[in-house]
């Protein structure tokens, strides 16, 4: 899987404007969510260990037994989060999932607004009440179990955003908000061996945002968003180091069309990877590398591109809480953020039973 990746980036990925994807619509829903994936660098979609329901529908008939997540995350800049899921099997073939995220920041402080003259100055500055930023997406999946070794899975999304985009009366900010129902995943599971399995499928399909933006006591005229579908390929490898186990994942998310199924002059694939290693009985390690950017930069400038497209660099941990519970897990995670500008913290709680 990741010769795969670097041979098809390097092959069909062009050389583009910095973080071009980060440029997308719904580019806050693309992070990923929990503890467990953010210490592995986000590689979780071939085998995640919770939230299946966001990462991976196809997973969910696999399930032995229920698990339920509850966790939230402090990003740089003041970015919060939290997240929430509960997926269970339904026998004998099938499992469903719901998971909740939420992302924003509810303290924007420091706004201002005012006018520029011919010189570039401004003046008639006034300072700004704090403002919110919300995004929140709760999807609903579902998966069936076609054989011993494969398996397939969909889930409906209900994604809302508000954002601050124009002063009001008094010093205030108006939001604008928008309400997406029905963005579609599909993905299916393949079980090469008992210690390697493939999954593939794509993500964001028939998604559209319609904003209508405020602006100085009006709306402006709807402004229409295609989300562009997001093809993934992914691997979970169960191997062994000292004698211990060790878990090793690598994800390859492309974008090839854009959301009218046109072909992109510029496709770009990013590769997250990442490992996770039994440290003791009750203690597991994470590292893992995330938004690796596989663009024609990588060959055409050298020492530049690690310049302009910087992944991020994860480590996490989970310890299992035995004398609490039986199969309930507490999950760390520290990385960088893609600017470097800070690091992001999460933590959750997971439940088996």
């Amino acid at each position: 899987m990741p010769l795969l990746a670097v041979l098809l980036g390097l092959t069909l990925c062009k050389a583009v404007d910095a973080s071009w994807n980060a440029g997308l619509p719904d580019v806050i829903f693309r992070l990923p969510a929990g503890a467990w994936a953010s210490g592995m660098g986000g590689a979780a979609l071939a085998d995640p260990e919770y939230m299946l329901s966001w990462y991976n529908p196809s997973r969910l008939p696999l399930l032995r037994e229920r698990r339920a997540s509850l966790g939230a995350g402090m990003r740089s800049l003041g970015r919060t989060e939290g997240w929430a899921s509960y997926d269970f099997r339904v026998p004998p073939r099938a499992g469903m999932g719901l998971s909740f995220v939420y992302r924003g920041d509810p303290f924007l402080d420091g706004l201002y607004d005012g006018y520029y003259d011919d010189r570039g100055n401004v003046i008639d500055e006034v300072s700004l009440k704090s403002a919110s930023l919300t995004a929140v997406s709760l999807k609903i999946g579902a998966g069936y179990l076609v054989s011993r070794r494969v398996s397939v899975g969909g889930s409906v999304s209900v994604n809302y955003q508000s954002l601050p985009t124009a002063p009001g009366p008094q010093g205030s900010v108006e939001n604008s908000t928008v309400t997406t129902i029905g963005a579609l995943d599909i993905m299916a599971s393949y079980r090469a061996s008992a210690n390697l399995t493939l999954s593939a499928g794509v993500k964001n399909l028939l998604s559209r945002n319609s904003w209508y933006l405020y602006s100085y006591d009006d709306f402006s005229p709807a402004v229409d968003e295609t989300v562009p579908p997001v093809f993934v390929f992914a691997s979970s490898h169960k191997t062994s180091f000292l004698e211990r186990e060790l878990v090793w994942n690598v994800d390859a998310v492309s974008y090839f069309f854009d959301g009218e199924g046109k072909y992109l002059g510029h496709p770009e694939m990013v590769v997250a990877a990442g490992a996770k290693w039994k440290f003791s009985d009750d203690l597991f390690l994470r590292a893992g590398i995330g938004d690796l950017e596989l663009s024609g930069e990588l060959y055409r400038s050298g020492g530049e591109y690690w310049e302009t497209f910087s992944p991020r660099i994860c480590l996490g941990f989970s310890y299992h809480l035995q004398k609490l519970r039986q199969g309930m897990f507490f999950n760390y995670a520290l990385t960088t953020d893609r600017v470097w500008a800070g690091v992001d913290q999460q933590f959750d709680l997971t439940v088996s039973f």
